[in-house]
């Protein structure tokens, strides 16, 4: 039987290649196709499921590719060839596989338009094009774009949709509120292109689509949810090499619980141009999130990457105590702010209602700020403990790093901010912030400290009189696990 099947295996693979001979086959490693070997499923050999483009609509092919490989069990393929598909509205349910096509700019699934809003919001659901529900998958090679025009009708009349790709645990209508539920998503070389639209959603211009990509629940309406609040979901998500380009958002990640986040790596990180924010990662818990080696291009009067734990839905999440401090790793990316209001938006809100809580950890590390006429590069808000160090600051703005509300216990250390003319000044404290230590840079004189307890000093800690080792030392809690991370 065992080589029955491999024999199988091999004649329907042979005809997959002669059917799809333009694909540029990336390489069939069905034993990692995600990562994580699917956790304890068993892996054999894995089907591959064929979807030619049709020239008109192409979802019910698609739709059924992905019945077909999820049936067919862990580690299965479903393969784009090279052309264009059309994709109407599409949900996938606890998919094991993987979804190729032949690269981008080679394989493009375009967006229908017509997506039925009213329908969705009926079963508490967003409006999403497609909908990765539960699961372990890798999605690579590819281009997925929105047409010109609106996508949907019914709603508001604005003609958008929410997201091309959503990925949730669970969602209104599916396992709602099963907390043993996950899912585990890589995307890689996959560029992501919407479009301008009139009227549509956005703080500077209007979108068809407000996020490429985003991560977390799929119930509506988050704002005035009535059902019980549900628990955050565990969502591991990892994106590499990948382009995004006009959105109102770069990427949406929210309502996550001890989650890994992975937003580029170094020499595969993403580029994000034509925002009005770069997005962000949102009311979140116990979670790492690490942001490396990516490029963020921010045009006039755009907002910078928000990385904050503010009660946005605070009727449809849970309120879960955070029981370890979530992890925010910011490293080896370029920002450049061309006359934006900032690059860098950092904010642990929380602080304000639960002081007692455990603190979010960031570390802004080894960072290039290119500054155009830029308001702020980097600002923070009741943060504790936060480190910003070995970056450096170029071009003219007003200010290079904003310490803001209630900031404290936080550590500057060997930035570079000598080719910057700045308005303002390099480092701003507000009143209310406390024992900050900045260090290094040349910059006491261009430190602006309306706080209480902080020590800046414009040279290194080797050649320092003041004792700096044991105040730095001790500003670095809760960080010392994110600087090992």
């Amino acid at each position: 039987m065992k080589t029955l099947k491999n024999l199988l295996f091999i004649i329907g693979f042979t005809g997959i290649m002669f059917s799809c001979s333009k694909v540029e086959q990336p390489g069939f490693d069905v034993l990692d196709l995600s990562g994580r070997n699917f956790k304890s499923h068993l892996i054999v050999n894995p089907g591959v499921f064929i979807v030619e483009p049709t020239g008109g609509d192409d979802t019910p092919a698609i739709k059924q590719a992905f019945i077909d490989a999820t049936a067919f069990g862990p580690g299965s393929v479903v393969q784009l060839c090279e052309g264009e598909y059309h994709l109407g509205y599409l949900e996938v349910y606890d998919f094991y596989g993987s979804l190729r096509g032949a690269g981008k700019g080679k394989t493009v699934i375009t967006a229908i338009g017509g997506i039925d809003i009213d329908a969705l919001w009926a079963q508490h659901l967003m409006v999403c094009l497609i909908k990765f529900v539960g699961g372990d998958m890798n999605l690579s090679h590819f281009t997925i774009q929105t047409p010109p025009g609106k996508l949907s009708v019914g709603g508001p009349g604005m003609g958008h949709i929410y997201s091309l790709l959503n990925f949730s645990a669970f969602n209104a209508v599916y396992e709602l509120g099963n907390e043993n539920r996950s899912i585990n998503v890589v995307i890689d070389n996959v560029h992501f292109k919407g479009q301008l639209l009139e009227g549509g959603p956005g703080y500077v211009q209007g979108y068809n689509c407000l996020i490429p990509v985003r991560a977390g629940f799929d119930c509506f309406n988050p704002y005035a949810w009535s059902a019980p609040p549900v628990p955050r979901e565990k969502i591991d998500i990892k994106i590499t090499s990948s382009e995004f380009d006009t959105f109102c958002y770069g990427l949406g990640f929210e309502g996550m619980k001890n989650s890994n986040v992975i937003i580029g790596e170094k020499n595969k990180g993403n580029i994000f141009s034509n925002f009005d924010c770069p997005g962000g990662v949102w009311e979140s818990r116990d979670s790492k999130i690490l942001i490396e080696g990516n490029t963020f291009n921010s045009k006039a009067l755009c907002y910078g990457l928000q990385l904050d734990d503010y009660a946005y839905y605070p009727r449809l999440l849970k309120n879960e105590i955070p029981t370890k401090a979530t992890l925010f790793n910011i490293q080896n990316n370029v920002f450049n702010l061309a006359h934006a209001y900032s690059a860098l938006y950092l904010r642990n809100l929380r602080r304000n209602q639960y002081p007692g809580d455990i603190p979010v950890a960031f570390q802004v590390r080894n960072n290039e700020f290119n500054m155009t006429d830029g308001y702020k590069a980097i600002e923070g808000y009741r943060t504790q403990g936060m480190v910003i160090r070995n970056n450096k600051f170029s071009g003219n703005g007003d200010i290079a790093v904003y310490l803001g509300y209630n900031s404290i216990d936080g550590l500057v250390l060997g930035n570079n901010f000598s080719t910057t003319d700045l308005l303002t000044g390099a480092i701003y404290l507000v009143a209310s912030t406390r024992n900050w230590t900045i260090v290094g840079g040349n910059i006491k004189d261009r430190v602006i400290d309306l706080g209480t307890d902080n020590i800046i000093t414009g040279v290194n800690v080797s050649t320092s009189d003041i004792p700096l080792g044991q105040r730095i030392s001790d500003n670095l809690p809760p960080m010392n696990r994110l600087m090992h991370w």
